[in-house]
């Protein structure tokens, strides 16, 4: 305990007498207001507080801390305009989706009368179930009651560009078989070894030799037969 006097009885627990020493040295504490007023030099735990502060009518924990900034940043400025197309595209700038607000009467073939749509260019990851909910919410509050929202038209931007690229590849071609030996013909050297071993070597040598020469006479453009 400090020797700041105190209002505390004798009987005072330690609770209370570790509470009265805090908030003795609380004036010692640096309280830069200024900073803390503006949305863009705040510390960043304490900007839900200053949202609040200001009113802001949509704000989402899963901002980063720049579009929670800009959104506080411009709230005031949105609801001087509040209930124009203005204030729909400035609330949802701040938010960091860049809009366009399409009356009826712009749209071709005209809509129903006292509709709009609002156009919305997305970065290529787009958009969820509750960011879209989020955009409904924000257009809801900043729109003039006689007007309805018609639909939401997103458009996916990429900043990606064309890419080259090559690929080469080495290696060596190799013929599996299952082990039959072969002529160089092609012809199966072991459908002649089994036929010579039922029918006789010499018997098939023969009809082997004779089908060659047969083959070698014939001229160049004969047709067989396939049934022959």
């Amino acid at each position: 305990m400090t020797d700041t006097a105190t209002l505390l009885p004798s009987n005072a627990t330690a609770l209370e007498r570790a509470a009265a020493a805090a908030d003795a040295r609380i004036s010692d504490t640096p309280v830069p207001v200024r900073d803390v007023w503006n949305p863009y030099t705040c510390p960043a735990d304490i900007l839900p507080w200053l949202a609040f502060a200001y009113a802001v009518d949509e704000w989402d924990n899963g901002w980063t801390v720049e579009v929670k900034r800009e959104v506080i940043a411009q709230s005031l400025r949105i609801k001087r305009v509040k209930g124009t197309y203005g204030a729909v595209q400035r609330a949802l700038a701040a938010m960091g989706l860049p809009a366009r607000v399409q009356e009826w009467f712009q749209q071709s073939p005209t809509a129903a009368p006292y509709t709009f749509r609002v156009h919305i260019e997305a970065e290529q990851i787009g958009f969820n179930a509750q960011q879209l909910a989020q955009v409904r919410r924000a257009v809801e509050r900043y729109k003039n009651v006689r007007s309805h929202l018609d639909g939401i038209d997103i458009d996916i931007r990429s900043r990606t560009g064309p890419r080259m690229a090559c690929v080469v590849l080495t290696g060596v071609d190799q013929q599996v078989g299952d082990g039959t030996p072969v002529y160089s013909d092609g012809t199966s050297a072991l459908d002649l070894i089994m036929d010579g071993a039922v029918n006789g070597y010499a018997i098939v040598g023969a009809a082997v030799d004779q089908v060659s020469l047969i083959v070698a006479s014939m001229p160049s453009k004969l047709q067989i037969p396939a049934d022959l």
